[in-house]
Order: structure tokens, then C-alpha cells, then sequence
């Protein structure tokens, strides 16, 4: 069965697209179909049916997605490992991230990296929700992921390296700007500024407020923050922002009560695909994180 068949039926399923699958191989969408019409014909089944402007998988294709990715993710290892064997190594390093770990933390993680390894590559991409980042990492799209702890791990290990409190923020003239304490139920009361509904930390405050009876008002839906810092300063509402969010001293703009005892302390740290291979430049990324010492006692195998 040929590699290149099984790569475009790899990533036409992870993009449901034969035009993006062929993006991301370098060819045209011609050249996916004709792929997976002799996929199919050599298999006797069919693995894709039309669904609206996209495809979707048959149960066959199910089947085989299974298989192949498989297939590929130890193909690639294994290019990997010989190509560290011979003394070629691939020179890149690929990275996703979630916006906050892009902002406060991973400049210093990078400077540290390259001063090091001047000559390797890096591609860092950013994303704004914690299950594309895993998706990315699951399908191979990028070497690990950084996230938060919030989410369930099934087909990536998470290795946590950074732990901050969580605050309920307020505007300084709110009536809630003497506090130091404050129920969920007073929380509650007062309009909200949350993150989009996907977001991994809003479903979590949101599920804790659920099982106590309660709804939060949700005033405003908005992404990062520091746009949530520059909304609630301005008193629009009040907002849940970890510690991560606050490397420098702000009490004169916002007002930080702590609320961890009600959601637990938020988590950030490296997601990387069960059973990858981790070349020795992924290995020095990984330790300048701070996880070398971590890994290195399993023998670098995750």
C-alpha cells in the first residue's frame, strides 16, 4: 500500500477537505482525490461519502484512519531517529501554544533555547483554544503543544510545568474592590466578562457554578487577558484571570481577589503524542522548559 496514499487519506480525514489535504502535501486537490479513489479500489470499500461542502468518514474510513495513523506516526519517528542516527537532524522545532504561555512565558523559554541552539528553526503557532493545540499534537501537525491543565488528556500526555492561583477581578470602584473574599453566589449577582464558550478555562468556572445551582450573567464573551484586563479596569464587568495573566503589579488598575479554593490552582504545561519519538533537539527544548530531568528518568519516552 503506498505512503502517499495513506498521507493524503491522513489529512483530508483531519481537515475534512481534499483541497486543504492537498495544501498541506504540496499538491492539488486532483491529485488527493485520484489518491483515495485508488485507496478505495485497492481496499473494495469506500472511506469517504460528500457532507455538504466537505467529506466525512464512512465507518470503513473509520476503520482505516485508525490503522493508517498508526502508520504514519511511527513512519515518521522512524525517518526521524535514522535521520539522528546518520547525523542529519531535522533542524526545526514546531510548537503550538495557547495566547497567554505565548505572551508571558515563552519569550524567555525561546531566548534560552536559541542561545543555545542558534541554528535550529522554530515555528511557534499560536492558538486560542486548548483543543486545537491537541488536536495538532495528536495528528502531528506540530512536535508538542503548550496548554493548560483544564482539559482531558486521552491520546497526549500532559506534563504540567506552571501553576498559578486564580482571582476574581474587579474595576478599582467596584463595590467588591475592599474585598478579599467572595462567595460564588455574590459572584453570581454582578455581570461577567468570560472567554469563548470553548475555551477550556470557561467551561470550567462555568461547571463549577452549575454544580452549586448557580448561572453566571455573561455580559460580554471576548478572547485573552489582557482584553478582559482592559474591560473589567474599565468597569464592564468582573472576570476570572489566573496569575499566569499578572507578572507585573496591577492593583492600581484591577482589584484581585483570590478564588482558587473554588476552582483549584490553573495548570500550564507540555502536551506531546503518547509513544513519540523525541529527537535530541526536542529533548534540549523540552529541558530548557524545564521537563528535561522529568523525562530523562522515564528514558525520554512518553
Amino acid at each position: 500500500m503506498d505512503l502517499q496514499k495513506l498521507r493524503g487519506f491522513y489529512w483530508a480525514a483531519y481537515y475534512q477537505s481534499f483541497s486543504a489535504a492537498g495544501r498541506k502535501l504540496g499538491v492539488g486537490q486532483s491529485a488527493i482525490s485520484h489518491q483515495i479513489k485508488s485507496l478505495e479500489e485497492e481496499l473494495g470499500a469506500k472511506v469517504y461519502q460528500r457532507a455538504g461542502r466537505g467529506i466525512r468518514l464512512t465507518p470503513e474510513g473509520e476503520v482505516l484512519l485508525r490503522y493508517v495513523t498508526a502508520i504514519l506516526q511511527k513512519m515518521d519517528d522512524l525517518e526521524n531517529h535514522f535521520r539522528d542516527l546518520a547525523g542529519h537532524p531535522v533542524g526545526t522545532v514546531r510548537l503550538a501554544s495557547y495566547r497567554g504561555i505565548m505572551k508571558y512565558r515563552l519569550p524567555a523559554i525561546l531566548q534560552a533555547f536559541k542561545q543555545r541552539n542558534p541554528a535550529t528553526r522554530l515555528q511557534i503557532i499560536n492558538r486560542t483554544l486548548d483543543q486545537e493545540i491537541l488536536s495538532m499534537v495528536s495528528a502531528g501537525e506540530v512536535d508538542f503543544g503548550i496548554t493548560s491543565s483544564w482539559n482531558e488528556f486521552s491520546e497526549v500526555q500532559f506534563y504540567e510545568v506552571f501553576r498559578f492561583e486564580m482571582y476574581l477581578c474587579t474595576s478599582p470602584e467596584h463595590r467588591f474592590a475592599r474585598r478579599s473574599t467572595i462567595t460564588l453566589e455574590e459572584i453570581a449577582s454582578e455581570p461577567v466578562i468570560l472567554y469563548e464558550k470553548e475555551n477550556a478555562i470557561r467551561q470550567k468556572i462555568e461547571s463549577v457554578f452549575a454544580r452549586e445551582g448557580l448561572q453566571l450573567d455573561v455580559a460580554i464573551e471576548t478572547g485573552g487577558a489582557e482584553v478582559i484586563k482592559e474591560y473589567v479596569s474599565a468597569g464592564l464587568g468582573v472576570s476570572f484571570i489566573s496569575g499566569l495573566a499578572f507578572e507585573q503589579e496591577e492593583q492600581s488598575r484591577i482589584h484581585r481577589i483570590p478564588v482558587t479554593e473554588y476552582f483549584g490552582d490553573l495548570g500550564y504545561g507540555v502536551v506531546i503524542r503518547k509513544g513519540k519519538y523525541l529527537s535530541p533537539i526536542l529533548r534540549e527544548f523540552l529541558g530548557v522548559i524545564g521537563l528535561g530531568e522529568r523525562l530523562e528518568k522515564q528514558g525520554w519516552r512518553v
